[in-house]
């Protein structure tokens, strides 16, 4: 017993703040792990349609079975996260909470302790891991979320890919993609290295998952969320327009350089088309670097961490959880042949993305709302200027400038010419309005569930307009160009067209929009 304890005590610390959450979890509310019991569950029901991406539709069919108190959305995760939290479902909600915690411990630690053991990291620095990835590793227990299994996931499968268990590599590297995506870039490593196998392995994994899914959930939703879902998440539409807590490169560009009169109206310039130029030069740097890292990198762990880094700059929104990733660029950082101060400098830049509270700055002007980004930003650097030799800097800037001209001069037109009907107050999802006389009421839901509240109207005769092919006519005339969902048009004083809309929000996070029509 002595020995398996002196093998592990460095885990100990480590343990004991993963338990006690865990008990805490307990009574906290269901949050984010709401999403995916009720995603496995309406699956296990045979309710699973399209219907579960639509906020309102989710929220009141969770309701209807009886729970209260609970506001999810299952966007923007894949129809295979449902398949695997089937087994959950059949349990009570609080158990099931419980029993993801404890099974995503223990794939968590044994993942830490594989690495530490592989990479021949000095196990004392896992007795950092509780201090400077405290508030990640609480609110993904709280909140019952899935990021230990993905950090195991895509931990396991690198050390397969270093062993040459391309079998086992991409088994662990697919589930992963299907669990949340974005590991799908670490490919691009196996396609700048030129290596055929892992990726022919990878991709095999991706097919055979989709077609298990598919036998389950039907392709109707497949084919939805690849049209509808993903898009939308992709360009950070998951809730709100400026969702200042995400902080990510998306969000601060959008703030900075995207006009809206009602939430973002103090832009320095109002330049759109600037902003998506230099999302583009910015997803086009990171691409290069990764490309010289990945080709020239003696260190494979430095590699892996170089794209979880990217990764996370890469995503338009952000969280907590998340950087519990971080873990790999810390164990790269402790390993590295960087100064003594440029280690203890990255374990500062950790520690802030990681704990540095949102209330503590959120309410700063902007940009000084941004400080989490920027303390990740210079972790980015820092490790940057550890591999820099490797980079064909001129190369990458020219890459990057001639991505930012392309994409200047050819933007992706985003059609609006609709505006806000309330102020930046506005509930977070309004599912219906009426009119009546001279009272407009609109019916939003929250996690306390159905509410409403009304605006004054002046002479408010109506009209009711068409949705046909997502669009709004008229008397046969379009009045609307976007690709957001819309419901209930309806003309009032013969000169505004108010209607619901999800434009430039998450998909069925309806708002009230109105339409100038003189």
């Amino acid at each position: 017993m002595k020995p398996l304890i002196g093998k592990y005590d460095s885990l100990i610390p480590l343990l004991l703040v993963c338990l006690f959450f865990t008990w805490k979890a307990i009574h906290f509310p269901a949050h984010d792990f709401a999403n995916y019991y009720f995603g496995g569950k309406f699956l296990a029901n045979g309710h699973f349609t399209s219907s579960v991406y639509f906020p309102y539709d989710f929220n009141k069919t969770i309701a209807d079975l009886g729970f209260r108190n609970i506001f999810a959305s299952y966007a923007p995760n894949t129809p295979f996260l449902a398949l695997l939290f089937v087994p959950f479902s059949f349990l009570p909600l609080v158990v099931a909470k419980l029993t993801l915690n404890l099974l995503s411990i223990l794939l968590f630690v044994y993942s830490l302790k594989r690495l530490v053991s592989f990479y021949k990291i000095e196990p004392v620095f896992l007795l950092l891991v509780p201090i400077l990835f405290f508030v990640p590793i609480k609110n993904e227990l709280l909140f019952g979320q899935v990021y230990f299994l993905l950090f195991f996931l895509i931990a396991e499968s690198w050390l397969a890919y270093e062993k040459n268990q391309w079998v086992k590599m991409g088994i662990f590297l697919g589930v992963a993609v299907f669990l949340k995506v974005f590991p799908i870039l670490l490919i691009l490593v196996f396609v700048f290295k030129r290596q055929f196998r892992p990726i022919k392995y990878v991709l095999a994994s991706c097919v055979i998952l989709l077609l298990f899914s598919i036998l389950f959930s039907g392709i109707d939703i497949w084919i939805f969320y690849f049209k509808n879902v993903l898009p939308k998440a992709s360009n950070g539409e998951i809730s709100e327009a400026f969702v200042t807590n995400y902080q990510s490169v998306f969000m601060f560009l959008k703030q900075l350089l995207v006009y809206d009169s009602v939430l973002n109206p103090d832009v320095i310039r109002n330049a759109p088309q600037t902003f998506q130029a230099l999302i583009i030069a910015f997803k086009i740097m990171l691409f290069s670097i990764g490309f010289y890292i990945s080709r020239k990198a003696n260190n494979s762990l430095f590699v892996i961490s170089y794209w979880i880094l990217a990764m996370v700059l890469l995503s338009p929104y952000g969280s907590t959880y998340t950087f519990v990733l971080l873990l790999l660029p810390y164990f790269s950082l402790m390993k590295s042949a960087l100064s003594s101060v440029k280690k203890i400098l990255g374990c500062l830049f950790i520690f802030a993305v990681a704990n540095l509270p949102l209330q503590a700055f959120i309410s700063n002007a902007f940009p000084f709302s941004y400080l989490r980004l920027f303390a990740l930003l210079l972790l980015f650097s820092l490790f940057l200027s550890w591999l820099y030799y490797t980079i064909e800097i001129k190369i990458v800037m020219i890459s990057v400038a001639a991505g930012f001209a392309v994409a200047y001069f050819f933007p992706i037109n985003k059609s609006e010419n609709s505006s806000y009907l309330l102020g930046r107050d506005m509930p977070i999802l309004i599912y219906d309005y009426r009119i009546s006389k001279d009272l407009l009421t609109y019916y939003y839901w929250n996690e306390t569930g159905k509410n409403s509240a009304f605006i004054p109207l002046e002479n408010a005769l109506t009209k009711v307009g068409e949705v046909k092919e997502n669009q709004i006519f008229l008397d046969d005339k379009q009045l609307t160009f976007d690709t957001s969902y819309k419901e209930k048009p309806l003309l009032i004083n013969n000169n505004t067209m108010l209607y619901l809309s999800d434009f430039d929000r998450g998909i069925g996070f309806y708002t009230l929009r109105k339409i100038d029509i003189r």
